[in-house]
C-alpha cells in the first residue's frame, strides 16, 4: 500500500454470514415488543415538546420587554444630547431677543461671540445659524459656509409661526447639497421687540450623530437599532447595511413598521419576518419625543433563540437516546428469537447492494467474496473474481498478504486505510481508497476490503489546487503562488550568492483596449499577451499574472556575476517588449501592446521576504511609467525616497487644502507705459516644515490625483472674494484677475453651476474675472469645452488662452472658442532674441491674435531688450519680473499704492523730488525688479 494510510482500534462490525432458525413465537411477539417502545417514546417526546413550547414562549416574552426597555433608553439618550443642543439655541435666541429690544440689532458683537462660542462646544456635531423671519442668513458659524436648507427652513419659519407656545422645532432628515450627506435642522425661534417672530437659531446636525447615539448599543450579531423620521427615511443605523435599504436617506421599511407608523400609536413591539438583511427579529418601535422621527431596536431571532435551540438541541438527543436504549432493550429480547438467518440474508444484501466495492479475501490475497458494486468497478464478471489474487488489478500495491494474527483477537485488529490505483478490465486505471481490515470468518482468518472511487475527489482536489495557485483566465501562476516560488527561490540562493531576477510587467493604456473594444476582447488580449511572455522566457522560469494588466517574470538562478545577471535579465525584458510590439489581434481589431517593466535584482542575502523584490521591482516599474512607458527601469534606491516623497506630497495636498495652508500670489499685467491693466492670481503652497513648495512640483500631482479640482474651486473663490473687495475702492474696482483653470475642472460636470455659484455666493462682478486655459483643456472634448465657455461667456466672464504655442490646438477650433486673449509662452520670450523659431513664433502668435481680434500678452518678460523686441513685433501688453514678481495681496497693494503715486507724479498732481526725478515707469520697473530679486 503506499500513499497515506490511518489506523483505528476500534473495526466496524463485520458481516455474520452464518444462519440460524426463527423460533416460532417471533410473530406474537415482534407487534408487542414495537407498540411498547413507540408508545414509550410518544409519551417522552409530547413532554418535551411540551416543556420546549412553554420555554420559548417566555424567552420570547422576556425578549419583548427587553426591546420595548432599550428603545425607551435610547429615546432617553437622544432626548438628553437634543436638550443640551437646545440650551445652546436657547441662549443665543435670549441673546438676540435681549439685543434687539434694546435696539442694537441682530448681529451684535456678542451675540456673535456667543455663537463662535457654541459652536465650538457643538463642533463635532454640526453648524450654528441665525437667520431672519425669511430665512436668510444673518449668522453663520458653520466649518464651511453653504446656503441654508430651502424649503427646510421655510418650513420651520411656518411651524415657528403657528406655534402657540416657545419650543424647539425638529425637521425631518435632509439631504445637505454642499458637504453630500443628511442631516436633521433643530431651530428655535427668537422674537422683536414687538414680539413678532424675527427669525430663528438652527443647529444642524449631521446623520452620524445619530449613528453615534446607537454605536453604544450592544444587540448582539443579529440585532439591529435604526432611526427613520416620519416619511421613513433613513437617519441612522447598526449595523451598517450596505444595501439600497440600509444606506442613510433611503425610504423603506417593513410592511410591519409602516402600519405602525400609521396607526400613529406611541410605542410597540413587534415581530418581523421579511426584513433587508433577511434576519427574524421582535422589535420595539417608539416615536422620539424631540423630533419626528422613531427608534426600532431589535433582537435577532437567532441570538435570543440560541439557548433555546441549544435545549432543543438537547432534548431531540435525550429523545433520541432514549429512543436507542429502549430500541436496544427492545432488540435485546427480540435477538432471543431472531435467527441467524435473518442477519445472515441482511448481510448479504448490504453487501451486494453497497455503493463501494466490498470484496473479502484470505491472507494470501485471493478473493473469497465480491460486492456486485466491485464487480462493475473492476468490469470482471463476479465468477471470474472468485480466486483471483489482488495483485491482478492493483497497481500500486507491493504486497498483498497479511501476516497470521497471533495475540489479540481479530476484532481488536488494526483498520489499513490507504490509497492506490486499481486497473480495470479494459486496461484503464482508476484512483481508490483502501479500508481494510482482519477478522474471522467460519473459524478462519480472512481480510475484509471496502474500495471506493475517489476518481472525483481527486479532479476536485485538482480543480481547487489550480483555483488556489491559477489564474483562471490565462492559466498562469498567481500571486499566491509566485509568492511561494519566488520565497523557494530565495531560500535556495541564501548562502551560494546565486542571483535571479523579478521583471514587473505592466500592459500601457490597455484601459484603452477594454473602453473600445469591450472587456470581452481585452481579456483575450491578456491570453494573448501571456502566451507571448511565455514564448520570451526560458522554460524553466516562471510567468505570472499577479492581477489585472500586471505580469511577473521570476528568472532563478541566473549566475553570480552581477554585471552579467543584470545583461541577462535586459535581455530577456528586451525581447519582451520587442515582441509586444509587433500587432497582436484581439476580434476584429488589430492593437500594439507596450510595456512598462521594472526590473530587480536577488540573491536571497540579508533574510528578505519574498514579498520585498517584488516591492523593488514595483517601484522601478512605477519609475519606467514615469519615463515615458514602453520602457525598462531597474531598480534603484533613489526610486524608493523619490516615490516616497510623492506620496509625501500627496498627503500634504490633502492636508493643505484642509488647513488653509495654500495661499495667492498676483502678478501685474501691464503696457509699455507701465500701467497695471490686470492681475493672473498664482497658487502657492508654504508647507509648515519645508517652507514654499515650488508650483512645478504640486500642481502636477495635484492634476494627477484629482485635487485640482477643489484646489482650483477654492483659488476661484479667494480671487472672486478679493474682486469684491475691491469693487469699493475706485483705484482697484477696474482692474481684472486671471484664474487659471485646469482641464480637469472645466471637463467637470458641475464647473460652470461652480463658477456661478461662486461669483453669486462672493459679489464679485463677472466682467473683472478672466480665466485661462491651457492647450491641454482642448484635447479630450473640445465641444464640450466651447458649450462650457460660451455659457459662462453669456454672463459676461472673459477667456484667455494660456501658454499659447506649446500644444496642439486645431485652428479650426481656436476660431470658435470664444476668447479675448492670447498669452506668449515664456519658453518662446526667454530666447527671443537668440533663438529665430522663437521669435518667429511669437511674431505668428501676434499676427494670429491680430486677426482675429484678440489681445496678446507676453509672458516671462525680464529684460528691456525682449519687451523692446515685442513692442516692435506689436506686442503692447507684458507680464514678467522686469514689471513685478507674483506678490502677496499684502504686498501687491503697496505696489499698486505706488503705481498710483508714480502715476499722479506723472500727472503732475504730487511734487515728490525723488518720485519725480525716477521718471514715471522707469522707476516703477527699477521697484519693482529690485523687489522680486
Amino acid at each position: 500500500m503506499h500513499a497515506r494510510e490511518h489506523l483505528n482500534p476500534t473495526p466496524p462490525a463485520a458481516p455474520d454470514l452464518t444462519t440460524r432458525s426463527m423460533q416460532s413465537r417471533k410473530k406474537t411477539l415482534l407487534p408487542t415488543l414495537i407498540l411498547a417502545v413507540l408508545l414509550l417514546n410518544l409519551a417522552v417526546g409530547g413532554l418535551l415538546a411540551f416543556t420546549l413550547a412553554e420555554a420559548k414562549e417566555r424567552k420570547e416574552g422576556e425578549v419583548h420587554d427587553m426591546v420595548e426597555n432599550m428603545s425607551l433608553l435610547l429615546d432617553l439618550s437622544v432626548t438628553a444630547s437634543v436638550e443640551q443642543i437646545d440650551l445652546s439655541l436657547q441662549e443665543i435666541a435670549t441673546q438676540l431677543e435681549l439685543a434687539m429690544r434694546h435696539g442694537a440689532g441682530r448681529t451684535p458683537e456678542s451675540t456673535d461671540h456667543l455663537l463662535s462660542l457654541h459652536q465650538s462646544r457643538l463642533a463635532r456635531l454640526g453648524d450654528l445659524h441665525v437667520t431672519d423671519a425669511e430665512g436668510a442668513i444673518l449668522l453663520d458659524r458653520s466649518a464651511t459656509p453653504r446656503a441654508p436648507h430651502g424649503h427646510a427652513l421655510d418650513d420651520l419659519i411656518a411651524a415657528h409661526r403657528s406655534a402657540r407656545d416657545d419650543r424647539l422645532i425638529a425637521s425631518r432628515l435632509l439631504a445637505d447639497e454642499a458637504r453630500g450627506g443628511w442631516v436633521v435642522v433643530f431651530s428655535r425661534g427668537y422674537e422683536d421687540a414687538d414680539g413678532a417672530l424675527a427669525g430663528l437659531v438652527t443647529a444642524t446636525l449631521p446623520a452620524a450623530y445619530f449613528q453615534d447615539r446607537l454605536s453604544g448599543l450592544d444587540l448582539g450579531p443579529g440585532g439591529i437599532a435604526l432611526i427613520r423620521d416620519l416619511d421613513m427615511h433613513m437617519v441612522a443605523r447598526i449595523p451598517p447595511l450596505d444595501t439600497a435599504e440600509g444606506r442613510i436617506g433611503s425610504r423603506g421599511g417593513s410592511k410591519e413598521l409602516v402600519d405602525i407608523v400609521a396607526s400613529g400609536v406611541q410605542a410597540q413591539s413587534f415581530y418581523s419576518a421579511r426584513t433587508a438583511d433577511g434576519i427574524h427579529r421582535i422589535n420595539a418601535f417608539r416615536r422620539l419625543s424631540v423630533m419626528p422621527a422613531f427608534v426600532v431596536v431589535g433582537l435577532g431571532e437567532t441570538d435570543y433563540l440560541a439557548q433555546w435551540r441549544d435545549d432543543v438541541r438537547k432534548a431531540t438527543f435525550l429523545a433520541l437516546a432514549f429512543l436507542v436504549v429502549s430500541t436496544l432493550a427492545g432488540w435485546l429480547l427480540w435477538r432471543f428469537i431472531s435467527a441467524n438467518e435473518r442477519a445472515s440474508q441482511r448481510s448479504r444484501i448490504l453487501l451486494q447492494n453497497a455503493s463501494d466495492g466490498i470484496h473479502i479475501t484470505d491472507l494470501e490475497g485471493r478473493v473469497i467474496e465480491a460486492s456486485d458494486a466491485f464487480c462493475r468497478m473492476l468490469g470482471h464478471p463476479y465468477a471470474d473474481l472468485l480466486g483471483m489474487n489482488v495483485s491482478s488489478w492493483d497497481v500500486g500495491q507491493a504486497t498483498t498478504t497479511w501476516p497470521q494474527p497471533k495475540g489479540p483477537a481479530p476484532a481488536e485488529a488494526q483498520i489499513r486505510t490507504s490509497e492506490t490505483e486499481y486497473r480495470r478490465a479494459d486496461g484503464s486505471t482508476m484512483p481508490v481508497e483502501i479500508t481494510s481490515y482482519p477478522l474471522e470468518l467460519d473459524g478462519r482468518p480472512v481480510v475484509f476490503h471496502s474500495a471506493r472511487d475517489i476518481s472525483a475527489r481527486r479532479k476536485s482536489e485538482e480543480e481547487v489546487r489550480k483555483l488556489a495557485f491559477f489564474d483562471p483566465l490565462t492559466e498562469l501562476p498567481n500571486r499566491r503562488l509566485l509568492i511561494q516560488r519566488l520565497g523557494e527561490t530565495l531560500s535556495e540562493s541564501a548562502g551560494t550568492r546565486v542571483k535571479g531576477a523579478l521583471l514587473f510587467i505592466d500592459l500601457d493604456n490597455f484601459k484603452t483596449v477594454n473602453d473600445a473594444a469591450g472587456h470581452y476582447e481585452g481579456d483575450r488580449l491578456l491570453v494573448r499577451v501571456a502566451r507571448t511572455l511565455v514564448e520570451c522566457v526560458p522554460r524553466n522560469d516562471v510567468v505570472a499574472r499577479i492581477g489585472g494588466d500586471e505580469f511577473v517574470v521570476l528568472l532563478a538562478r541566473l549566475g553570480t556575476d552581477e554585471g552579467a545577471v543584470t545583461r541577462l535579465a535586459d535581455e530577456v525584458a528586451r525581447r519582451i517588449l520587442n515582441t509586444l510590439a509587433t500587432s497582436l489581434g484581439s476580434g476584429d481589431g488589430e492593437y500594439r501592446a507596450s510595456a512598462s517593466i521594472g526590473v530587480t535584482l536577488f540573491d536571497g542575502e540579508g533574510e528578505e521576504s519574498a514579498e520585498a523584490p517584488l516591492v523593488r521591482a514595483d517601484v522601478a516599474m512605477f519609475a519606467a511609467k514615469l519615463a515615458g512607458r514602453n520602457t525598462i527601469r531597474f531598480f534603484d534606491p533613489r526610486m524608493q525616497a523619490a516615490l516616497s516623497e510623492r506620496a509625501e506630497l500627496e498627503t500634504g495636498l490633502w492636508t493643505a487644502l484642509e488647513q488653509r495652508q495654500f495661499f495667492l500670489s498676483y502678478q501685474a499685467q501691464v503696457l509699455a507705459s507701465g500701467e497695471v491693466i490686470g492681475l493672473e492670481a498664482l497658487l502657492r503652497w508654504r508647507h509648515p516644515q519645508r517652507g514654499l513648495v515650488s508650483p512645478t512640483s504640486f500642481i502636477p500631482l495635484a492634476e494627477e490625483t484629482g485635487l485640482i479640482v477643489p484646489i482650483g474651486r477654492w483659488v476661484l473663490e479667494t480671487a472672486c472674494m478679493q474682486l469684491a473687495r475691491w469693487a469699493a475702492e475706485p483705484d482697484r474696482a477696474s482692474l481684472p484677475i486671471s484664474v487659471n483653470v485646469s482641464a480637469r475642472q472645466i471637463l467637470d460636470d458641475r464647473f460652470v453651476d461652480d463658477v456661478l455659484e461662486v461669483l453669486a455666493r462672493t459679489g464679485a462682478d463677472p466682467g473683472r474675472l478672466k480665466l485661462e486655459l491651457t492647450e491641454s483643456s482642448l484635447l479630450v472634448d473640445v465641444e464640450a469645452v466651447i458649450g462650457k465657455m460660451n455659457m459662462l461667456k453669456a454672463r459676461g466672464i472673459g477667456f484667455s488662452l494660456d501658454d499659447f504655442g506649446t500644444g496642439y490646438s486645431s485652428l479650426a477650433y481656436l476660431k470658435r472658442l470664444p476668447l479675448e486673449q492670447l498669452k506668449i509662452d515664456q519658453s518662446f520670450v526667454r530666447d527671443i532674441l537668440d533663438d529665430a523659431n522663437d521669435a518667429e513664433i511669437a511674431r505668428l502668435v501676434i499676427m494670429l491674435a491680430a486677426s482675429l481680434g484678440l489681445v496678446v500678452v507676453a509672458e516671462g518678460v525680464e529684460t528691456e531688450a525682449q519687451r523692446e523686441y515685442l513692442a516692435g513685433l506689436g506686442c503692447e501688453r507684458y507680464q514678467g519680473y522686469l514689471f513685478a514678481r507674483p506678490l502677496p495681496i499684502a504686498e501687491l497693494e503697496a505696489f499698486l499704492a505706488e503705481r498710483d503715486t508714480v502715476a499722479a507724479v506723472a500727472a503732475g498732481r504730487c511734487a515728490g523730488p525723488e518720485v519725480a526725478r525716477a521718471g514715471g515707469r522707469p522707476a516703477l520697473r527699477a521697484a519693482s525688479t529690485a523687489s522680486s530679486r
